[in-house]
């Protein structure tokens, strides 16, 4: 015979596990700079290797957990310029468009934010 009291104890331990389990695995994707980025009415995505530019193009960069560099394809502002980008918080994200230098503000940072995914 079961102890009735026990009862809502259980039920609060199994919430409590299922929902600690949901908030660590939100926390570990936002702990990524993978995902989709605004800066204005522009957007990147970036997923593991392979980034979106701005400018449509898609192809494969070096990809760090909490960072992410390419070159600028052809075509696009900046061609041949060295993109480096770095995770600054779970929604933050800095670009610095020609390169890491000592002075983020010389190399023209710009802070990007985490947003939902393109609505097509």
């Amino acid at each position: 015979m079961e102890i009735v009291f026990l009862r809502p104890i259980r039920q609060f331990a199994a919430f409590a596990v299922a929902t600690g389990s949901l908030v660590v695995a939100t926390s570990a994707a936002a702990d990524a700079v993978d995902g989709n980025w605004c800066f204005g009415v522009k957007r990147l995505e970036i997923f593991d290797p392979e980034i979106l530019t701005p400018g449509g193009n898609k192809f494969q960069g070096q990809y760090g957990r909490h960072d992410f560099t390419y070159t600028v394809p052809a075509g696009e502002p900046g061609a041949r310029a060295t993109v480096d980008m770095e995770l600054l918080g779970d929604d933050d994200l800095r670009l610095r468009p020609t390169g890491r230098t000592p002075d983020p503000a010389k190399a023209g940072a710009q802070m990007w934010k985490r947003c939902a995914a393109p609505v097509s």
